[in-house]
C-alpha cells in the first residue's frame, strides 16, 4: 500500500497501514488514503490530526474495538478520557470527525459516530484581571529585598501601581455612586 497511514507512534509512513484499518476494508484504506494524502492542506494541522487519528486507532486497538463497532457513547468515552487539554480535546474531535466523514462517503463505516459528541467548552477571558486585595499588595511589598537599589526601584514602582489603582477603583466607584442618584 503506498498510501499515508498513522502508526502508532504519530508520524505518517508510506507503507504502514494500521491492523484495524486493514480489518475494516478496502474502502476504509482507501477512505485513509484520501483523507492523508488530499483533504487537509496545512502542514500544522496535518501533523495535528495524524497524531490524533493514530492515538484513537491506537485506542481502538488496544480496546479490541473495530471501526464499524464505534458508537457515539465510545466516541464520547474516548474523548471525554483524554488528558489533554480542552482546546486539544477539541482538535482531536474535529479530526476525528473528518476522518469519519471520509469513512463514511467511501462507505466504510455506515455512520460518523463522532458527529453527535459535543465539544469541549473552553473560555479564555481577556481584560478580566482580578483586583489585588490589601493584604496580598501589603505580602508582595514586604516580599521585596530592599536591600539593593533594585529592589527599592521595584518596591516603589509597585506601590505607585498599586495607589494608581486603588484610587482609579474609588473614582469609579464615586462616578456609579453619582449617576444613580
Amino acid at each position: 500500500m503506498n498510501g499515508i497511514v498513522p502508526v502508532s507512534g504519530g508520524r505518517p509512513s508510506a507503507l504502514t497501514v494500521p491492523e484495524n484499518l486493514i480489518r475494516a476494508g478496502t474502502n476504509a484504506v482507501f477512505a485513509a488514503e484520501e483523507f492523508f494524502k488530499a483533504t487537509v492542506n496545512n502542514a500544522h494541522t496535518e501533523r495535528a490530526y495524524t497524531r490524533a487519528i493514530a492515538r484513537f486507532l491506537a485506542w481502538c486497538e488496544r480496546s479490541g474495538v473495530e471501526l464499524r463497532e464505534i458508537t457515539s457513547g465510545l466516541a464520547g468515552e474516548y474523548v471525554g478520557e483524554l488528558a489533554v487539554s480542552a482546546p486539544t480535546k477539541n482538535q482531536t474531535l474535529a479530526a476525528l470527525r473528518h476522518f469519519f466523514d471520509g469513512l463514511v462517503t467511501r462507505h466504510a463505516v455506515a455512520l460518523n459516530p463522532f458527529a453527535s459528541v459535543r465539544g469541549v467548552k473552553h473560555g479564555v477571558s481577556e481584560g478580566a484581571t482580578r483586583e489585588i486585595g490589601i493584604e496580598q499588595a501589603r505580602k508582595l511589598l514586604r516580599s521585596i529585598d530592599v536591600a539593593h537599589v533594585v529592589g527599592l526601584r521595584d518596591r516603589a514602582v509597585l506601590g505607585i501601581l498599586a495607589y494608581t489603582g486603588a484610587r482609579v477603583g474609588a473614582v469609579a466607584k464615586l462616578r456609579l455612586l453619582a449617576e444613580f442618584r
